[in-house]
């Protein structure tokens, strides 16, 4: 925002130079984007445009940082009950919300004509063109205070038959046309808000004047506007149709409605000087006044919050000087030193809410420079010993050793895919409030949709795709619900996948300490993994053709990491060598082989380490007849089962029948024939 440097400087005369203008605001409160010959451009927080986005709240600033009280606020006279004469006009206001203060003054008398100098060289220096002294006087009052104005030509408006004219603040009519001054027609709706007489739009609320009520030089008689806006109302009805002005940037940012009689008061008195003008009727329409901010302040907290150690006299001083109310009982001004007072703060003050922003205050005054660096006294834990970090670091570098590769992919998916099945019930799905496009409309409730994407992608230029995530989902239910999850996803044109993930998921499980769990299969190319009772998580066959197999598989890692920790012990490296049988048997698909590896798991407990799929292909129509007992397809599996024990090397003989054992269990439960 453009600022006159020779305007603040007769606000402040106390400023040396610009030079040191420029290093006190910087040090202090804002950055300078630049300098210009007197213009000053100040980077102006959008929080802090109610009170500083002016010149008299810029100086104020630089009074406080000087030291100083600022004094410049008596230039502008209360003038609110100008004249007692007969009524020219009236306020309605329609929505009070999007409204909260509607404030306007009749004057007479008007003399048309260009602005003093001084004030157009003010306009210049801030960006604004000089037109002519009223509407120059708007702007130059707007400058100074920060509350844009509009004037509308009296002689313009409708009246009624008692010639007293209403000023309507109202929602516009569906297909009502307003010419704006800079000559634009703009069709309006029924959510922009318009400043209207009885007949018709005379401005578009809180960001550009129409044409209608344009004030010239045949002028002589004017109704000054300074209202007070909602921000984002003003913002949407600016982006909607394409119209930015000073007015709409201001407006947007919050202003306090306790700054529009602030405003009106300071064109009144320049109206009076420059323009001739007599001042009439005044309507102040504040139906729900600001109500005051009151903040407990502590001068102990302070201290330690910032690290400095101020006194409760320095503390009073800073915020004084910047406009806010310190409030002492009569108790607390015996008993010396005093650490906790009241801090009433400045109705323009919109951005202070709490006690830290008061703090800031009274810290930036100080000096942020002056404040030293003191290393934290709170006890850091390295990241790397959080459980669940160190599960996920673990985990990768297992998957990585398999050969896997870990993707990372946004966690939103489209409506599109919200609605592809893969256990995902729309009711739960949570749909983001202001997406940046329709395919990140809601947030991912598994990695399914996205770990597919990556394989299609990649399979064009890969026979073979093994692929892990690990990652949140999100659901609702009756809250918005987290979870971490880790995704699998294999995909090859030469082999089937299903196994190999089986496969994959049971060494990593081993791996990072889990013993205890089971593979069911509910459903028809799918398996459920347990540990006991509880669901870790399940492995899907999506897709099995001749020359493309797709499987993928979720884990629930917050499960997993309860159970992991619970069976996680030492165990020493076997004394003993382990003894590995492979077996192939030829069985009608109908068969699960799952329940086939259960049951030669159960086999021997004790000393059956392990079981793996190792090798899975249909057999050929003469193969098949080897067993005339086979219904349908018939398929040949080949298991490796690994012998183990703790205490004793395991002789030939014994896993020989063993092998028997595992045979008659096969033959008879499911019709297997041994190959």
């Amino acid at each position: 925002m453009k600022f006159s440097y020779k305007l603040l400087k007769q606000l402040v005369p106390q400023i040396k130079s610009q030079n040191e203008l420029v290093d006190k605001l910087t040090m202090h409160a804002f950055e300078i984007d630049s300098v210009k010959g007197d213009t000053i451009d100040i980077k102006l927080p959008p929080n802090r445009y109610s009170d500083a986005g002016s010149h008299i709240g810029i100086a104020r600033d630089i009074s406080a940082i000087l030291g100083r009280k600022f004094r410049g606020l008596t230039r502008i006279k209360t003038r609110i009950n100008a004249d007692k004469r007969e009524a020219q006009f009236r306020v309605e206001i329609k929505d009070k919300n999007l409204c909260p203060r509607y404030s306007a003054q009749y004057f007479e008398n008007i003399k048309i004509g260009p602005s003093p100098k001084w004030m157009q060289d003010v306009l210049k220096t801030c960006g604004l063109r000089p037109i002519n002294n009223v509407v120059d006087i708007m702007n130059y009052a707007m400058l100074e205070t920060g509350q844009p104005l509009h004037a509308f030509d009296f002689d313009k408006l409708t009246t009624t038959n008692r010639q007293l004219t209403t000023i309507l603040v109202r929602m516009a009519v569906k297909g009502e046309k307003i010419t704006t001054l800079d000559d634009q027609e703009y069709k309006l709706d029924k959510d922009i808000l318009v400043i209207a007489d009885s007949k018709k739009p005379l401005a578009i609320a809180g960001i550009k004047g129409g044409k209608v009520a344009e004030v010239n030089k045949n002028t002589k008689r004017i109704i000054v506007e300074s209202a007070n806006f909602d921000a984002t109302n003003v913002y949407k009805t600016s982006k909607h149709l394409s119209l930015s002005t000073d007015a709409s940037i201001r407006f947007s940012r919050n202003l306090s409605p306790e700054l529009a009689i602030f405003g009106l008061n300071r064109a009144g008195q320049l109206l009076e000087k420059i323009a001739g003008a007599r001042a009439g009727q005044t309507i102040d329409a504040y139906p729900k006044k600001q109500p005051k901010k009151i903040i407990k302040f502590s001068v102990e907290r302070f201290n330690n919050f910032i690290g400095t150690n101020l006194d409760f006299k320095t503390i009073k001083k800073y915020l004084e000087n910047l406009g806010f109310t310190i409030k002492v009982t009569a108790d607390q001004l015996t008993n010396s030193p005093i650490s906790q007072f009241l801090v009433e703060v400045p109705p323009l003050r919109t951005d202070i809410e709490f006690f830290e922003d008061v703090a800031e205050e009274v810290a930036r005054l100080y000096g942020y420079n002056k404040l030293k660096s003191v290393p934290p006294t709170t006890h850091l834990k390295p990241s790397g010993f959080e459980d669940q970090i160190v599960l996920k670091d673990k985990i990768r570098k297992i998957l990585a050793s398999f050969g896997l590769i870990e993707v990372y992919n946004y966690s939103f998916i489209s409506e599109k895919d919200g609605r592809t099945g893969w256990g995902i019930n729309e009711k739960n799905l949570v749909e983001l409030e202001n997406p940046i496009s329709s395919q990140f409309q809601y947030l991912r409730p598994s990695f399914y949709t996205n770990l597919l994407k990556n394989i299609s992608d990649n399979s064009r230029f890969f026979d073979r795709v093994a692929i892990f995530e690990i990652g949140k989902v999100f659901y609702q239910t009756r809250n918005i619900e987290e979870k971490l999850l880790l995704g699998l996803a294999i995909s090859s044109k030469e082999k089937e996948t299903f196994f190999e993930l089986k496969g994959i998921i049971s060494k990593l499980f081993k791996k990072i300490g889990l013993t205890s769990f089971s593979f069911a299969e509910p459903e028809e190319n799918v398996l459920t993994v347990k540990s006991g009772n509880e669901f870790l998580g399940e492995i899907k066959k999506v897709y099995d053709a001749p020359k493309h197999h797709i499987s993928l598989a979720q884990i629930d890692l917050e499960q997993l990491l309860k159970l992991a920790e619970g069976e996680y012990e030492f165990k020493p490296l076997p004394k003993y060598p382990s003894v590995m049988r492979d077996l192939s048997i030829a069985v009608s698909d109908l068969q699960k082989v799952g329940e086939i590896m259960q049951e030669i798991q159960l086999a021997n407990r004790q000393y059956i380490e392990d079981v793996d799929l190792i090798d899975e292909y249909e057999l050929t129509r003469n193969d098949a007849e080897l067993n005339a007992e086979l219904r349908g397809k018939t398929i040949s599996y080949t298991f490796r089962i690994v012998f183990q024990a703790s205490d004793k090397t395991l002789t030939d003989a014994y896993v020989d029948s063993q092998m028997d054992k595992i045979n008659s269990i096969l033959k008879n439960k499911f019709k297997a024939t041994i190959r």
